[in-house]
């Protein structure tokens, strides 16, 4: 598997380990607080999870607004 970070053409999803080839089809989003400091990392995703990410969040989304 191998990071975004190296300079090769070939990146894997981060949720499924899936090589990803060109552009990923979405990116997610991990912060982690480190003391008074803020990390922010872009995994990749492929277009499967992408997809699947996606919907999760407005299903959570949908559910919450109607809870209230």
């Amino acid at each position: 598997m191998r990071d975004d970070d190296d300079d090769g053409d070939e990146l894997a999803c981060h949720a499924c380990g899936a090589t990803i080839e060109g552009e990923p089809a979405g990116r997610g989003i991990l912060v982690f607080p480190r003391g008074d400091d803020l990390y922010v990392d872009e995994p990749p995703l492929c277009s499967r999870c992408a997809l699947a990410v996606g919907m999760t969040a407005m299903a959570r989304w949908i559910e919450e607004e109607e809870e209230g």
